[in-house]
């Protein structure tokens, strides 16, 4: 927490001036009993409030420190002090849209409080709000660089962390070569710093398989985790990487070490289902992903890959309630009920598969797979007609996907249009040979 007095008495006072000691040199606990002396000589001043909920929040009392700094604000709330502690009381216990409202008031009251920005994008990452934390850092990083202009070189550590989070941001985004490029010039601002560069090198790993440059991102990997091979999230890279590279075997290792350094890495316990669903092992896959759910019930990841490898499995039921707790609490993910109509489809549940169909094409309208997977339940339903459309607009996003090509070919076969189907259905195979429902298809158009 900050120590930094919010409008610090002007006369001198034996207990602050014994209590600040004690805070500086890290006793808490004898720092404490002088804030409070001053607290019942001077009232619920902000300044001593805030001292005594440093104390408070050093020894582990979040609630009783996060009381203090509110009494603290209703005085003073133009402070900034006060609203950027609470915001950290906030993240700390896990209420996060909390924090960020206080990150912002601080921000408000002083715009170039560069660590309230970065505890605010911070926040905008772990909730998957990439876009905003790129325009927070953004800001950040313009005002920083004018700093750093006029002589503020001490801020350049702190630069280098910025433009890696904005790296990370740009890479989730989807923008893997505008990544690369401000992960390079955090690079050039991280000087000697072997933990910053160790990150640096694995964001920009995951940027370079981003981009399909398979064999230079398990290179840059492997650097990353030769700075810092104590580093969890380093080896869940090497592993994530290896196994977007179609290496699933190599992948195993650094996966598992990762999660010998730590064990709750819900990510690293993915990826690892992930590599083993690849190498033929889905109970296994199956087993991690259930024991992801069971350290954090609301990790969407492994209910989607869950309910996924169980649909693949033909578990239509067991796929349902996997993600029955998840859409009653989160009703609009449309990859949730795009699964939930797989299930239904699976169940031959064709009504029901249309209306989750349909809710999850509302939610993520013009999704090429939430198209051609409603699309296909139409055709089910003896409603071709009305499905080929909805093929063909998911084919203008996707032409050469060898899954859409299948389903629209099983559509033209319906709608008997046997010519046409028989081109799009080889059109599917030439795309992928192993696409085991076009070439079922393709059969029973020659029977």
């Amino acid at each position: 927490m900050a120590l930094a007095p919010p409008n610090a008495p002007p006369a001198p006072d034996p207990d602050l001036e014994n209590g600040l000691q004690y805070l500086k040199a890290g006793w808490f606990d004898r720092a404490e009993p002088h804030f409070r002396s001053a607290l019942a000589r001077y009232g619920e001043r902000p300044d001593i409030l805030h001292f005594l909920a440093v104390c408070r929040a050093q020894r582990n009392a979040l609630p009783e420190a996060e009381a203090l700094w509110r009494k603290a604000l209703a005085k003073d709330p133009n402070e900034p002090m006060l609203s950027y502690n609470l915001g950290l009381a906030a993240r700390q216990m896990g209420r996060l849209d909390e924090a960020a409202r206080r990150f912002r008031d601080t921000i408000r009251n002083a715009p170039a409080h560069v660590e309230a920005r970065m505890a605010l994008a911070s926040i905008h990452v772990e909730q998957g709000r990439f876009a905003a934390a790129e325009r927070e850092l953004g800001e950040l990083i313009g005002n920083v660089d004018q700093a750093i202009q006029q002589g503020g070189e001490a801020l350049r550590p702190l630069q280098a962390r910025a433009r890696n989070m904005l790296g990370y941001a740009l890479y989730r985004l989807g923008h893997f070569d505008a990544a690369i490029g401000v992960l390079d010039m955090a690079m050039s601002d991280a000087g000697e710093d072997t933990d910053r560069r160790g990150q640096i090198l694995g964001d920009r790993a995951l940027a370079l398989s981003g981009l399909g440059h398979a064999d230079e991102a398990v290179s840059e990997a492997a650097r990353a985790v030769e700075l810092a091979p104590g580093s969890a999230p380093l080896q869940h890279v090497l592993g994530f990487v290896l196994q977007a590279a179609g290496r699933p075997a190599e992948a195993v290792g650094p996966v598992q070490r990762a999660l010998e350094i730590d064990p709750g890495f819900s990510g690293a316990l993915r990826t690892l289902a992930t590599a083993q669903a690849a190498l033929g092992q889905q109970d296994e896959a199956a087993r991690l992903l259930r024991q992801a759910l069971e350290r954090d019930p609301a990790d969407s990841d492994a209910v989607l890959q869950l309910s996924l490898l169980l649909i693949e499995k033909e578990q239509f039921e067991d796929a349902l309630q996997v993600l029955a707790p998840y859409i009653k609490q989160t009703s609009q993910d449309p990859r949730a009920l795009n699964n939930q109509g797989l299930a239904l489809r699976g169940l031959k549940r064709f009504d029901e598969a249309r209306r989750a169909l349909k809710r999850a094409n509302r939610a993520a309208s013009g999704d090429p797979f939430i198209l051609t997977n409603l699309a296909s339940v139409l055709v089910d339903l003896g409603r071709a007609a009305e499905a080929r459309p909805m093929h063909e607009q998911a084919l203008r996003s996707l032409p050469g996907d060898s899954r859409l090509l299948g389903h629209y070919g099983i559509c033209l076969a319906a709608l008997g249009d046997k010519d046409k189907a028989r081109e799009t259905l080889d059109a599917a195979l030439a795309a992928n040979p192993d696409n085991a429902e076009a070439m079922n298809a393709r059969i029973a158009l020659d029977a």
